[in-house]
């Protein structure tokens, strides 16, 4: 005689189901896209002021060139012709809301023209975390659709992501997670547009 199956033991077992399917999903994105390790892949070594021709484009190492920007447009993720920072960044990351409030008392209500803040969950998601910290200046723009927003977050080692970006729309430098103090400051030099590269 078969044993009836619970509606609690069912719950389980589709549980259990969904989440074997969802790592299997998230590892077949990972093996399909990669993250760009620019020291083994493109020989670009941190502090460098020129990154070498073989080093990636912005959009090939992040995988989205077009973005949204708080007016719902569709813009191209940096501006050609000037260095950029551009910081991968996420509302529910406490380690993002850390590296924005060392920003913001870095700047000390100075504009900063040359940051760049794409939060995966949407432009307006991100302009209360720049607000609350007195962040001005910055541009901010999030994933143009679904499908950017889940490349993104499966591309990325996760966030905060800071990217140095040179005039050529080259990747110079690239830090993952929270940067100390110390180390932001050279960061924040070209966010403020007094250094290329940090």
């Amino acid at each position: 005689m078969a044993t009836p199956i619970r509606p609690g033991n069912l719950a389980l077992t589709l549980v259990a189901l969904s989440c074997a399917v969802l790592i299997a999903r998230r590892a077949t994105a990972e093996r399909r896209t990669s993250a760009v390790d620019l020291s083994r892949d493109h020989h670009v070594v941190a502090g460098t002021d020129t990154a070498p021709e073989t080093a990636p484009r912005l959009q090939d190492a992040i995988g989205v060139y077009k973005v949204k920007n708080l007016a719902g447009k569709t813009v191209p993720l940096i501006v050609e012709g000037q260095p950029t920072i551009v910081m991968i960044n996420s509302r529910t990351c406490s380690w993002c809301k850390k590296s924005l409030k060392d920003i913001g008392e870095l700047s000390e209500g100075r504009a900063l023209p040359r940051l760049t803040v794409l939060t995966l969950e949407g432009a307006a998601e991100g302009e209360p975390m720049l607000a609350k910290e007195k962040i001005v200046g910055a541009t901010l723009v999030g994933p143009a659709g679904p499908s950017e927003q889940v490349l993104l977050t499966f591309r990325n080692a996760g966030t905060p992501t800071f990217i140095a970006v040179d005039r050529n729309g080259r990747v110079v430098r690239t830090m993952p997670g929270y940067p100390i103090r110390e180390e932001l400051k050279f960061w924040h030099a070209v966010m403020l547009g007094e250094a290329e590269v940090p």
